[in-house]
């Protein structure tokens, strides 16, 4: 199936890395991604996969067409909302390459969660197709450096072949994100974990206490779960993978009991990350006029509950559905604000629970890194004093590999420092190559020598990257952040 090229390659388009190169598998069929409630039209039905209709001109095919839709101002498509949306030379895309994967061809499940769209309508279905087949029509050489897989649908662990999905995208160094409830221990996840083939495995929790869980979930798990867990933490505390803890805001679960009861399983489990969000649906999905207001005081003082005794829970609304919709923007902006003013003392139910303000203020502190900006290239040291700075002729490592590290390179500054590659924890980027340079682990640092690491942290990983550099890091070798 080949279809002619809507423009000319050098025709400036609207366009989106998922629509070029994203997959999502469900079990209505395939489509490019899904945010939150946004997503674009089907390319196929579930039932079209099962007959062999999906081939790689197939997708290419589907792919041009759909940014020809995002270009028409006569056509209807949920993208044209979607704050992704950038323009670009249309002759720079490339439509046959494997990107991020939504793997969601299956709903089947051991839970019944109130706030699940599939228990709601009663759609828990086993793998609807061969989800496998569908990936294998690119090559290795087609995937991505950055290619990632959201691994969620249902509950992974009662897949038949899940070992076989983790063997593929272990194979084609494709990162995963394991989406798993945590009612059921599983070896394939802790050694995932553990060598660093599963990125994050990431369970919702969702209460303090086993009473909310099991209202919430309809099954009485909740210390089987957290047992599990801590299995999977230790699997994460080898330094390769990563457990994340996820808190999910509904509408029974924002009491004082549960906060505390989380945050100190919290502290017990010692998780490589803790997420806190938001029920999508009543929150997102077009009922931007719904009171939240409960949820975003209960998310503010876990938030600091957890600030306070060393942990560093991540926005997870921010950069799921706040990135894609303007609702999403408007509750985070009102969350930050919850947080900005309880930061002082934000007191529970117990007398004994005070939280303070313990987020440091712009200007480094003693042990943090200088700052830097571009254009000019500035200093900001730990005095707060801004100064000029050249990297001309210094050996430089970018720490992580990521978008948005790839893009300092185009910065005229930055191209005056000698480049030695790309710092990254994962072992499945590590060895790649990108722009050129290759992607190390954290321990070569020693061994490149360099004389600067400049870093740009995702805001979810930077206490981690900041720590792992610091294990590493010579004496004569200077750490700058990006402010």
């Amino acid at each position: 199936m080949m279809t002619k090229d809507p423009f000319q390659p050098d025709d400036i388009v609207k366009s989106c890395c998922k629509l070029e190169s994203g997959l999502n598998l469900s079990i209505q069929g395939i489509r490019a991604c899904t945010r939150g409630a946004l997503m674009p039209p089907l390319f196929c039905s579930a039932e079209d996969v099962v007959q062999g209709v999906v081939t790689k001109d197939f997708i290419v095919a589907k792919r041009k067409e759909y940014i020809r839709m995002l270009n028409d101002d006569q056509s209807e498509m949920d993208c044209k909302q979607c704050l992704m949306v950038e323009q670009k030379r249309y002759g720079d895309i490339s439509f046959s390459r494997l990107g991020h994967v939504d793997l969601q061809h299956y709903s089947i499940c051991n839970l019944r969660c109130s706030y699940c769209a599939y228990t709601r309508d009663n759609m828990h279905y086993p793998a609807q197709y061969d989800a496998l087949a569908v990936l294998n029509v690119f090559s290795a050489d087609e995937v991505e450096w950055n290619a990632h897989v959201d691994f969620a649908g249902g509950e992974p662990t009662l897949l038949e072949n899940l070992e076989g999905y983790l063997e593929f995208f272990r194979n084609r160094r494709i990162r995963v994100l394991m989406f798993t409830n945590g009612v059921e221990f599983h070896q394939a996840i802790y050694d995932g974990l553990a060598d660093g083939s599963i990125y994050i495995a990431a369970t919702s929790v969702d209460a303090g206490t086993p009473s909310t869980y099991r209202a919430l979930r309809g099954r009485d798990s909740y210390l089987q779960v957290l047992e599990n867990l801590s299995r999977y933490a230790v699997a994460g505390s080898k330094g390769k993978g990563m457990l994340a803890a996820k808190y999910i805001f509904c509408e029974s679960n924002y009491g004082d009991d549960d906060i505390a009861g989380f945050a100190y399983a919290m502290l017990a489990l010692r998780p490589q990350q803790v997420w806190l969000t938001f029920d999508f649906a009543p929150m997102f999905l077009r009922q931007a006029d719904r009171d939240c207001a409960p949820q975003i005081e209960a998310y503010a003082k876990l938030y600091l509950l957890l600030r306070k005794h060393g942990l560093e829970p991540f926005h997870y609304y921010k950069e799921a559905i706040a990135t894609v919709s303007q609702e999403g923007k408007k509750i985070m902006d009102r969350l930050l604000s919850a947080i900005d003013r309880h930061g002082t003392t934000v007191p529970l139910g117990n007398p004994d629970l005070v939280l303070r303000d313990f987020r440091s203020g712009d200007q480094p502190e003693q042990g943090e890194p200088e700052r830097f900006t571009c254009d000019p290239l500035s200093l900001t040291t730990h005095d707060g004093k801004l100064t000029p700075w050249s990297l001309e002729g210094k050996r430089v490592l970018l720490v992580p590999a990521c978008p948005a590290t790839q893009k300092l390179l185009s910065d005229r500054e930055i191209q005056r420092a000698d480049w030695i590659g790309f710092i990254d924890r994962n072992p499945i980027q590590q060895g790649k190559t990108l722009d050129g340079r290759t992607i190390y682990g954290y321990e070569d640092i020693p061994a490149v020598a360099a004389d600067v690491i400049l870093v740009v942290p995702p805001e979810k990983h930077r206490s981690e990257i900041l720590k792992a550099i610091s294990r590493n890091m010579g004496a004569g070798t200077q750490l700058a952040e990006l402010a």
